[in-house]
């Protein structure tokens, strides 16, 4: 065991040696979680997406391919059976302050004092939903943006924008047996559709 300590540390007294040994572990855990901060959080924000997303429904898929009737597809992020609807779910992460409404073409994120544009998501969205409505046609389809909670609306967030943070305190999540004959007849559907 000696031979595995530099010369420089055997002049060191014992508990000088577990104070060093301290320091460095220390600064090992904060290298470390310099370099894998953002990693680990990202990763604890999708979980917490997709457990948001199944709460939903009682059926979930995720990273759906869908023919677009142009001759191309059109991702999906997740597909959920709800009580009412086939649910058409678009995760967006953005942080910051975001300012946006149903009726304009572009969405501003407000970041570090920089703003940035990207398309209004509902015309996405809608492309989404005319996707799975080529597959089940008579079926009711309502379509959510999901963002994280490090996103924040700071004027009237649209009604069609859901966070994690508001399905706290939701209702569990339902059950097979809740949901119409004919709504599961069209999610078998849509399921078989994606094989």
């Amino acid at each position: 065991m000696t031979d595995m300590i530099p010369t420089w540390m055997e002049s060191l007294s014992a508990s000088e040696q577990r104070r060093l040994t301290g320091l460095l572990l220390l600064a090992i855990v904060l290298i470390l979680w310099y370099l894998f901060h953002d990693s680990l959080r990202y990763w604890r924000e999708g979980r917490n997406i997709t457990r948001v997303a199944k709460r939903l429904g009682a059926r979930m898929v995720r990273d759906v391919r869908l023919p677009d009737g142009m001759g191309g597809e059109i991702g999906i992020d997740f597909l959920v059976l709800a009580t009412d609807a086939i649910l058409v779910i678009g995760v967006k992460r953005y942080d910051g302050l975001i300012y946006g409404s149903t009726g304009i073409n572009e969405w501003t994120q407000s970041i570090r004092n920089r703003s940035y544009k990207f398309p209004n998501p509902d015309a996405c969205l809608q492309q989404q939903i005319g996707a799975v409505r080529m597959i089940v046609p008579k079926t009711p389809v309502r379509g959510l943006h999901l963002f994280s909670d490090s996103a924040v609306f700071p004027k009237d967030k649209p009604s069609n924008v859901l966070q994690v943070k508001d399905l706290r305190g939701c209702p569990p999540r339902p059950r097979l047996k809740d949901i119409p004959a004919e709504l599961q007849a069209a999610w078998t559907q849509l399921t078989h559709a994606l094989d």
